[in-house]
């Protein structure tokens, strides 16, 4: 699950069993197991020398992959002061099979029962997932294999907060939890209370919500609400209107698009970089998908939007502008078009396939009228 803060840490604190080691604790030694590839690693040595990455994994496709991309990570880490240690769930006989099992840069521990992932895991956190030590001795953060490197590098270079790391793994406890026993309502209640902290990941909070009204209560039009209030909270964020736009489909909602678009193009009149992104995306849409209102509303916005970065932006948006025209049956009019294109893209990379695409639409005006079938 994607990083979020936690507004109370009460909630997520009556699910931590006793013992538990939370962030920016001390954590125990690795325990209860067979080293059977690289070096035995003791904690407590590493302490006042290197932090350490633990990478807590199970056999299957899945953990197989979060093993090799820690072993990629920890090469990448080879001259830091980073220690690696892979702890897998099963015997040493049944690890010990798998190729990666003698990786030298890598200790490996067969832990039978999963006794140490129980100690510095959440039982809310999935395998694989892996966990940072700090080189005092406390664990300093939880997350998937995927984060590890931007997670050590926010430590080393001195932007780690460790109250606001806390706080995002104890919301993420409180809320699995919720979702876990289908406590759809309190995990709403939670999310909406977390959208009032300004230093919120608001666009990861948001999709969360979107995600239980769609996906577990099945309510699109539920989901579809989110998204309005997120954009009357936030009015410039792209994002709200790709989560939109997405939803819409996937929610049989297609009927909703031309007003989708015109709310659109009127918010970001002036951002012709985002108008142009929904351009792209009704282009290549399967033509039983495409909708010629849509795509000329929203191609004739960016080709009339203020605020270019540069003259190849304006162009490129005017030959987009021209191509849906074409596709709209206007010929003539994508003709006139494309030829202001071609003033914006002269000396630019894009400049041949725009002349050689309004080349081709003047040849089309000039052979339609001998037609006569």
């Amino acid at each position: 699950m994607k990083k979020i803060i936690l507004l109370f840490c009460s909630a997520a604190i009556l699910l931590l069993g006793c013992g538990f080691v939370r962030i920016g604790e001390n954590s125990p030694e690795l325990t209860k197991g067979h080293w059977f590839g690289g070096s035995p690693l003791k904690l407590h040595e590493m302490r006042g020398k290197k932090m350490v990455a633990i990478l807590f994994w199970q056999s299957g496709g899945t953990g197989v992959r979060a093993v090799q991309q820690f072993l990629r990570t920890a090469l990448m880490f080879r001259n830091r002061p980073v220690a690696f240690v892979a702890v897998g769930k099963g015997s040493a006989k049944e690890l010990m099979k798998l190729p990666f099992s003698k990786q030298g840069d890598v200790s490996m521990l067969a832990d039978v029962n999963g006794n140490n992932a129980a100690r510095l895991l959440r039982k809310e956190n999935p395998l694989p997932y892996a966990i940072l030590i700090g080189k005092d001795g406390k664990l300093m953060w939880r997350g998937s294999v995927g984060k590890i490197p931007a997670a050590i590098n926010s430590i080393e270079k001195g932007r780690y907060n460790l109250a606001k790391v806390r706080h995002e793994d104890d919301f993420n406890a409180a809320f699995a939890g919720m979702v876990t026993k289908s406590d759809f309502k309190g995990a709403l209640a939670l999310l909406e209370k977390e959208l009032e902290r300004k230093d919120a990941n608001h666009r990861e909070i948001v999709s969360l919500q979107v995600g239980i009204y769609f996906r577990r209560l099945n309510s699109p039009e539920g989901a579809l609400k989110v998204l309005h209030k997120a954009q009357e909270r936030f009015p410039r964020t792209a994002a709200y209107y790709e989560m939109e736009l997405k939803l819409l489909e996937l929610g049989n909602m297609t009927g909703k698009m031309g007003e989708f678009y015109f709310r659109l193009t009127a918010m970001f009149k002036n951002d012709p970089g985002i108008l142009l992104k929904f351009v792209t995306y009704e282009m290549n849409r399967p033509m039983d998908k495409m909708s010629p209102r849509n795509i000329y509303m929203i191609s004739r916005a960016a080709a009339n939007a203020g605020k270019y970065r540069d003259k190849k932006e304006q162009g490129r948006a005017l030959i987009y502008y021209a191509q849906s025209l074409y596709c709209l049956g206007r010929v003539d009019l994508a003709v006139k078009v494309a030829e202001r294109a071609l003033k914006f893209l002269k000396n630019t990379a894009e400049y041949k396939q725009a002349a050689d695409v309004t080349g081709f639409y003047r040849n089309l005006v000039k052979f339609a009228p001998e037609i006569k079938e």
